[in-house]
């Protein structure tokens, strides 16, 4: 059988040069040509991912095995917080809200307010907050939750209002009134769909006022 090619074979040289442009449009960095840095990727040794057989032909033609570096590489860019995908796992900042990599911000926003879509407006622009929530969310907001405290607590953090420019408070079971100064009032309003679907208590009307 005869095979027919419209595309003229090219050099091994091109070909990588290729791979190197196809990374680079498709991760946004040069990283593989950082110098004196630091991967965690490299701990996982290509000596343990590959069988012998193609160690040793690596290691004696290192141009005729390019598995072995394109491997190597991708690790670099999965494991890489910095200059790539950001797979590796500090379990001690991830246990810790206020210290969390970004990249996990809407994995925490989503256990404690699931359903609620931070990737948009208005909770986007808050999505950082979360880390100032966590700090004290157990203490302050779900042991007295459906509590002025606790929305009071919520609002501050995860809003961003500051304590002084805001006042939650309850005249009976049934109603809960919250305080704000002029101007943030517009900024509260844009948050009440989010506040009456995830934190006001059911039964409860909220009446809103100006400070």
């Amino acid at each position: 059988m005869i095979l027919f090619f419209n595309n003229q074979p090219v050099s091994e040289g091109v070909k990588v040069s290729r791979l190197l442009q196809r990374a680079k449009d498709l991760y946004g960095s040069d990283f593989y040509n950082l110098q004196n840095q630091y991967w965690v990727g490299d701990s996982l040794t290509v000596d343990s991912l590959f069988p012998s057989w193609i160690i040793r032909e690596y290691n004696e033609n290192t141009s005729n095995v390019l598995v072995v570096p394109i491997i190597k590489n991708y690790l670099r860019w999965l494991l890489s917080l910095e200059y790539g995908y950001g797979a590796q796992l500090n379990w001690e900042n991830i246990r810790t809200g206020l210290f969390v990599n970004s990249k996990f911000l809407e994995a925490y926003a989503d256990f404690h307010f699931p359903n609620a879509d931070f990737s948009k407006v208005p909770l986007s622009s808050i999505l950082s907050n979360i880390k100032n929530f966590t700090v004290m969310a157990e203490v302050d907001y779900y042991n007295q939750k459906g509590t002025a405290q606790a929305v009071k607590y919520l609002i501050c953090s995860l809003l961003g209002f500051g304590w002084e420019e805001i006042d939650v408070y309850t005249s009976n079971a049934c109603i809960m009134q919250i305080d704000v100064v002029a101007a943030k009032e517009s900024n509260l309003k844009s948050f009440i769909p989010f506040l009456e679907e995830h934190v006001f208590p059911a039964g409860v009307s909220i009446v809103y006022g100006v400070k």
